[in-house]
């Protein structure tokens, strides 16, 4: 495990929080549009709603079977041609409300779903990073410390106290040999751990691919509602242009 490595952990487990923080905001907002989606579906069948009532009433506005108000109108078929574009508009709204629960669809069990797998990974990595944190606690320092204050000791009274006990010796010489002991384990122990989160790091490198993926998927969708709008919107103009009374 190299330095490159372990500058690059540091800056993702100082950054993980803020990045989940932004993700977990975007989650919210491709959720949100979703809502919006569903709800201007649900509007349109209002506006199909209204306008059917507005057909059937609208007659006793403009009758167009009272021969003396048809007498004086040489365009007595205004009311019906008008109704018919009112019906055209309609469809308009029936079949927009389609595209719209076709596009929630997609975005809700497809392109969410990606976006929220990618939080999951999100959260993977900030759990590796506590994890990580908490099993690389050592007291190495100490055992160093000791260790040297021991081997002094050591020294001193082999070398100056001659009344001392070959056991007591012996007792001090194990200790120095467990704590050595002691720290070449941890040591160990964090270097595997370090070798494990390289590789499971490594892994998560992967996801980047997930980001590109989840965006085309967007953009496709995006590109396809509009699409179907717009030829739904240019069929509707061409319907009613031409049909729908302006003046007598």
């Amino acid at each position: 495990v190299g330095e490159d490595f372990l500058k690059n952990w540091k800056e993702a487990e100082q950054s993980i929080t803020k990045l989940i923080e932004i993700w977990t905001k975007t989650v919210m907002l491709v959720e949100r549009y979703e809502k919006r989606q569903q709800q201007i579906s649900y509007d349109n069948g209002k506006f199909v709603e209204m306008i059917n009532g507005f057909k059937t009433l609208n007659t006793k506005l403009y009758p167009n079977e009272n021969e003396t108000l048809l007498s004086e109108n040489s365009h007595k078929d205004d009311i019906n041609l008008l109704n018919d574009s009112l019906g055209y508009i309609g469809e308009f709204f029936n079949k927009s409300s389609q595209t719209l629960i076709d596009d929630s669809y997609t975005v809700n069990t497809i392109i969410l779903e990606k976006f929220k797998n990618f939080l999951d990974y999100l959260y993977s990595l900030q759990e590796l990073f506590e994890r990580t944190k908490k099993q690389s606690i050592n007291n190495i320092d100490q055992l160093e410390k000791r260790i040297k204050e021991n081997e002094i000791r050591y020294n001193k009274l082999s070398t100056e106290d001659a009344d001392v006990k070959g056991a007591d010796l012996a007792k001090l010489r194990q200790i120095i040999i467990n704590d050595k002991q002691e720290i070449f384990q941890q040591l160990n122990r964090d270097w595997l751990i370090k070798n494990c989160c390289f590789e499971e790091f490594l892994m998560f490198q992967e996801t980047q691919y997930l980001i590109g993926e989840l965006w085309i998927d967007w953009s496709k969708a995006r590109l396809k509602f509009q699409e179907e709008m717009f030829s739904l919107s240019e069929n509707l103009s061409n319907e009613i242009v031409n049909d729908m009374p302006l003046n007598r």
